[in-house]
């Protein structure tokens, strides 16, 4: 089955950090699945347009980096938001404190 279709290199790599990310994929796992990702777009543009050769480095790159991004992205918000006293833990500390 051979299907035309548009795709944008930077919206499949954000795609697969944050499905890494929620997953809690390691960072060696993300390497191999945008790199998968990467080999599998190129691939098939080799097929369907080999004058397109010249542009698999930089389709591979925007994949990798926007899906690195993405993923390093989500894993610093969430380290702030777990470093960050809640709310509830400080009105606990205060209760504490007190006594």
């Amino acid at each position: 089955m051979s299907l035309r279709v548009r795709f944008d290199p930077e919206f499949i790599g954000e795609q697969i950090g944050q499905l890494c990310f929620e997953e809690s994929r390691t960072v060696q796992e993300l390497d191999s699945y945008l790199a998968g990702a990467a080999y599998a777009v190129c691939l098939s543009l080799g097929k369907e347009k080999p004058w397109k050769q010249k542009d698999f480095v930089s389709i591979g790159l925007s994949i990798v980096r926007s899906g690195t991004k993405k993923f390093l992205d989500l894993t610093e918000k969430n380290i702030l938001i777990n470093s960050v006293p809640q709310e509830n833990d400080m009105n606990h500390m205060n209760n504490h404190a007190g006594k």
